[in-house]
């Protein structure tokens, strides 16, 4: 059984934590964990780790520190975060004013794409979320649920990784300055008419260019407002709506290659159509018909 264990016998840290064991079947197919706790120092103390397969969410919950990571020095206070990739290596170290924490190891085999993304996006190492009581709260049913005796406690703890993870992407947000010249009205922008007007006028041609004339913003601005409202590029959007258009004629039209590509905006090239459809999809628009149709002929 994983139970709570203390694993420090110094007098660094008081602590109480789960290292917790899952199963083959967790480590291949969920997200899993592997340590959870919460701690509280009784004296300054610095501890280091590199090269392990695993990803640290530490939540300061009392006092301050800092944080070594990617030959760079962060400060936490009360109230922060660090999201940290562990095989990259890093040290953290309590301040004078003693920090209390609550933390978790997690991985999954698709980790290291995903929190790829969740940097791409903007996040640092270290920041203050907006709701911290959503990571206290749920670093808590982490640990509760790790120590319960649930036959499917693998399944339920991969569910609360999951929320946790989607929060983290939530929090992706863009902390460079804007553009030079982005006028106050343009942090009014709706980011929702634009979606809008793709999903309606897709056929047509479409480009950040484009709709930055056709609504009056900065393009650089009106780029980085959708990306943090739909979590991608208006590129890949666009991209997104004509392939949908395009799967449901596949399905339920017998329109040929070429008109498909027509009213879907990819101006009657049938074969860049094609390459586009195969990228996306994994398979040419011809055998997606086929395969949905269930064997039924539709002329080419």
């Amino acid at each position: 059984m994983n139970k709570p264990t203390n694993l420090f016998t110094n007098d660094c840290v008081s602590s109480s934590r789960i290292i917790y064991t899952p199963s083959r079947f967790a480590r291949t197919s969920l997200m899993y964990l592997q340590e959870t706790g919460k701690l509280k120092a009784i004296r300054p103390h610095v501890s280091s780790r590199q090269n392990l397969q695993s990803y640290l969410l530490l939540l300061i919950t009392e006092g301050s520190g800092w944080i070594e990571y990617e030959d760079r020095h962060y400060e936490l206070k009360t109230g922060d975060l660090a999201l940290i990739d562990c095989k990259r290596g890093y040290s953290q170290s309590s301040s004078e004013e003693l920090w209390a924490a609550r933390w978790c190891h997690w991985n999954s085999v698709n980790m290291p794409a995903v929190y790829n993304k969740i940097r791409e996006r903007g996040l640092k190492p270290v920041f203050h979320p907006e709701d911290n009581g959503f990571y206290v709260e749920i670093l808590k049913e982490l640990y509760e649920t790790a120590n319960g005796n649930s036959y499917v406690r693998d399944a339920l703890i991969n569910e609360i990784l999951t929320r946790m993870v989607t929060e983290l992407l939530k929090e992706t947000v863009y902390e460079e300055e804007k553009p030079a010249g982005v006028s106050a009205e343009a942090e009014k922008i709706d980011v929702g008419e634009i979606k809008a007007y793709i999903d309606t006028h897709y056929a047509a041609p479409i480009s950040l260019v484009f709709l930055a004339d056709c609504f009056y913003f900065n393009k650089h601005y009106l780029a980085r407002a959708f990306k943090d409202a739909y979590g991608m590029s208006v590129g890949v959007y666009i991209q997104i709506v004509r392939i949908g258009k395009a799967k449901e004629l596949l399905r339920f039209s017998s329109m040929n290659m070429e008109q498909i590509s027509y009213e879907c905006g990819f101006c009657g090239d049938a074969n860049y159509f094609s390459r586009v459809f195969k990228k996306v999809e994994g398979c040419s628009p011809s055998e997606f018909r086929k395969n949905w149709m269930g064997g039924k002929h539709v002329k080419e």
